[in-house]
């Protein structure tokens, strides 16, 4: 009998410690966690929800597989859902049973654009039939927009995949203790062989071992249990997105800042390179757009004219995002490039298009700007007639172009600091004037403010205004008792003009693009100005 028991010990150690290396081997856990989803034909894009890459502990893997180019963009959700607009798209939302993604499918336009390569992404990736992202970071409002080259069935399938941490706490311990019961069956055995000890000894053996077996068997009763307890069913995770903002968000991150501003900056250069309106069209915008056109026009006929400043990208100083939720959209720019400091202000006209490049100043020198707002909170847009400042930003504009024509004696001029353009203006006009009146002409000056503005709030209590002012300066001949003096003119009136003299009046127009500082309280201060020839004509 006392082999037998001995026997039976070693067996289960045999088991219980069998037991725990299969939980280390056979029955050992996967190394990830995966679940997938097949996405309809018809639909031309998906978009998986935030949160989700981060229903496991990361790093996760967003693997996408169909045909053709793929991209992955990432943005927060409200721009992907702005992006998809109208089309039909499938959309991730959360994970099931079975190793399957749950998606919720949404009807509509059976074709999106192309997503590769739009400023309104944040990240991207693409590949050629496969392609993956890797995410370690907070769910926050980061969702992801998943398409081909914009047709319907480009995309295949949606895999997301996460490390498997999942432990097996009991494998070591039922390996040692099946060691030691399995032990304790030897030292039974070989005692049991023992013919050699007294009687008594046996039977104190034997009801030690009875005694022993009361307690392994106790033990071995609450393993299973334990074991078991921990095996129930798991419940699934679900996503836990960051809460929707209260308020509009900023619209351009830094590093997508950098991108949108190489790209504008190389599109600007090529088309300036070509004088191609075309290409420009594709990146400029407003006045900006309008100053490098009438360029390219006059450059048409004057070999030597000098076309706009290159769009300055070596550097950006500030991100001065606006917080917006809607589209149109502006973001400016404060960059350098070559002790070059300039303000771009740079407009998005839907969720789809690119960022255009509208203005562009050149800031004074030694401007100091007031402290501007994070740019990851962003800047609040202001309307052309806010009142809470000094004057309202659209008056700004109207009165500087008053302060022009009117002289530095004017009431509107007494509204601004001194600054070097509008004393540079003052002074060629008194200039033209002298040298008119010695060739008994006469010239006159108009400066009329344009409709088109952007105002954005500081960090503090005052405005940074960009608005338009046209001018131009007209010299007419004399004329007296019939007769008509002749007007002589140089480059470039005369190729623009058609002849190097006339007995015409000759208009020469230009665009001021200018940036003010509107206090809340004082003078409103000029910080920036890029003036470009638009044309010139006679009659």
């Amino acid at each position: 009998m006392r082999y037998t028991f001995a026997v039976i010990l070693m067996v289960v150690g045999v088991v219980v410690g069998g037991l725990g290396i299969l939980q280390k081997t056979l029955w050992a856990p996967e190394d990830t966690i995966s679940a997938t989803a097949q996405i309809d034909a018809d639909k031309p894009a998906v978009i998986v929800d935030p949160g989700m890459l981060n229903l496991y502990e990361t790093p996760a893997t967003l693997t996408v597989k169909g045909s053709g180019d793929l991209t992955i963009a990432q943005a927060p959700i409200e721009n992907v859902e702005a992006w998809a607009g109208q089309s039909a798209y499938d959309r991730v939302t959360g994970i099931a049973e079975g190793g399957k993604l749950t998606t919720k499918g949404t009807d509509g336009e059976g074709k999106v654009p192309n997503p590769a390569g739009a400023d309104l992404w944040q990240s991207e990736v693409t590949g050629t039939d496969s392609v993956e992202l890797e995410w370690n970071d907070d769910a926050n409002r980061t969702g992801f927009l998943v398409a081909g080259d914009g047709e319907a069935g480009a995309v295949e399938s949606v895999t997301l995949t996460w490390p498997n941490h999942t432990e097996t706490p009991w494998a070591l311990p039922l390996m040692i203790i099946g060691g030691v019961v399995f032990v304790i069956g030897v030292v039974l055995l070989f005692l049991g062989a023992n013919n050699s000890k007294k009687e008594a000894n046996r039977r104190k053996a034997r009801q030690e071992r009875r005694r022993k077996l009361a307690e392994y068997g106790t033990a071995f009763a609450v393993v299973p249990v334990l074991a078991l307890s921990a095996c129930g069913p798991e419940e699934l995770p679900k996503p836990e997105p960051s809460e929707a903002p209260s308020s509009a968000a900023a619209g351009v991150t830094d590093d997508q800042a950098k991108r949108i501003l190489d790209s504008v900056a190389a599109d600007v250069k090529a088309a300036d390179k070509k004088t191609d309106k075309k290409a420009l069209a594709k990146r400029a915008a407003g006045p900006a757009l309008k100053q490098r056109e009438d360029l390219y026009k006059v450059k048409e006929k004057v070999d030597d004219q000098k076309m706009a400043p290159a769009v300055a990208s070596e550097e950006i100083v500030a991100n001065y995002t606006s917080a917006t939720d809607s589209w149109p959209r502006v973001t400016s720019l404060i960059t350098s490039a070559g002790g070059n400091s300039q303000l771009l202000v740079l407009t998005q006209e839907d969720p789809r298009s690119n960022y255009k490049l509208w203005s562009q100043t050149q800031l004074t020198a030694g401007t100091k700007l007031p402290e501007l707002p994070d740019s990851r909170q962003g800047a609040k847009m202001l309307e052309p007639g806010s009142k809470d400042f000094a004057t309202t930003p659209e008056k700004a504009v109207a009165d500087y172009a008053k302060a022009l024509g009117s002289g530095a004696d004017s009431k509107e001029a007494k509204k601004f600091e001194a600054d070097d353009f509008s004393k540079s203006i003052w002074k060629n006009q008194k200039n033209q004037k002298d040298s008119a009146a010695a060739g008994k002409a006469e010239v006159d000056y108009k400066y009329t403010p344009g409709k088109e503005l952007v105002a954005q709030g500081t960090a503090g209590d005052a405005a940074i205004v960009t608005g338009v002012i046209e001018a131009e300066s007209t010299i007419s001949p004399e004329s007296k008792e019939g007769r008509t003096g002749t007007l002589s003119l140089s480059s470039p009136q005369k190729e623009l003009v058609g002849s190097a003299s006339t007995q015409q009046s000759v208009t020469t127009k230009t665009t001021q693009v200018l940036t003010f500082l509107v206090p809340k309280d004082g003078k409103v201060k000029l910080i920036g100005g890029l003036e470009t020839l638009s044309g010139a004509e006679a009659g």
